[in-house]
């Protein structure tokens, strides 16, 4: 499974260019070696194409966008279907021949062209200034910490979502017999999506305790099979691993 970081930019605009200043940074870290980081700045079909080519299960893209925000505000969105129609797709597709490329435009033509991983998340910056320069605005300079911090949030917890993925449909009441540790399991499954959908942990930490424990008790009923057992501990290990590199979060 391979995870993609796109630095959508518009080159040396002011604060348009920060997805390359965050490719930048990115690419000389170790994200792990199913983690590819792409400079997009060469045209929305072209960012389509690749991601065809790739086929990553989790996208994540970071830039400058304008959308009224607060200038040097950040903002992290779980992409959904887009739902467009014909018709606003192949305007999408003429806008972005001529090479043009933002976060909307390279959403929109990867979804037109059935591109698009379902896991799909766009960290924002609200640009402080578009006028041509080589460099970054002060304010918006600050803005790249706080998203490249999460960016790598998501790209730590993709493996984790996987897991999660992997999961739930194994969690069928009629090959597993109920339980109260199937029940904690469906309580833990709830928060995972409710932390893909806005990036927060919640209770996470804590229902993994639960299940651990009710593991530990015996509380699980019939029907687990090996793939069971190894499912559900990778799930409770990888949630340890993410709790130790991100301290102990709480919300």
């Amino acid at each position: 499974m391979t995870t993609v970081v796109g630095g959508v930019t518009q080159l040396y605009q002011g604060d348009l260019d920060l997805g390359r200043h965050a490719v930048e940074r990115l690419g000389g870290e170790d994200l792990g070696k199913d983690v590819l980081v792409e400079e997009l700045h060469y045209g929305a079909v072209a960012v389509a194409q690749y991601l065809h080519d790739v086929r990553p299960d989790t996208l994540v893209l970071v830039g400058a966008i304008e959308r009224g925000r607060a200038p040097a505000s950040v903002c992290r969105r779980r992409i959904r279907d887009l739902e467009l129609t014909p018709a606003e797709i192949q305007s999408s597709v003429g806008d972005a021949v001529t090479g043009y490329v933002t976060i909307d435009l390279a959403l929109e033509v990867a979804s037109g062209f059935g591109a698009l991983p379902s896991r799909t998340i766009a960290v924002e910056v609200e640009p402080v200034t578009t006028a041509p320069c080589a460099t970054l605005t002060p304010e918006a300079t600050d803005a790249l910490e706080e998203a490249l911090t999460l960016v790598r949030a998501e790209v730590r917890r993709a493996p984790l979502l996987r897991l999660a993925d992997d999961l739930r449909p194994l969690v069928d009441p009629t090959r597993l017999e109920a339980s109260a540790a199937l029940d904690a399991l469906e309580g833990l499954l709830l928060e995972l999506r409710a932390l893909d959908e806005d990036g927060r942990w919640g209770a996470t930490f804590a229902l993994r305790d639960r299940l651990r424990r009710l593991i530990a008790e015996g509380a699980t009923g019939q029907g687990m099979d090996h793939l069971d057992w190894g499912l559900w501990w990778a799930l409770i290990e990888e949630l340890d691993r993410l709790q130790s590199l991100e301290g102990s979060p709480d919300g």
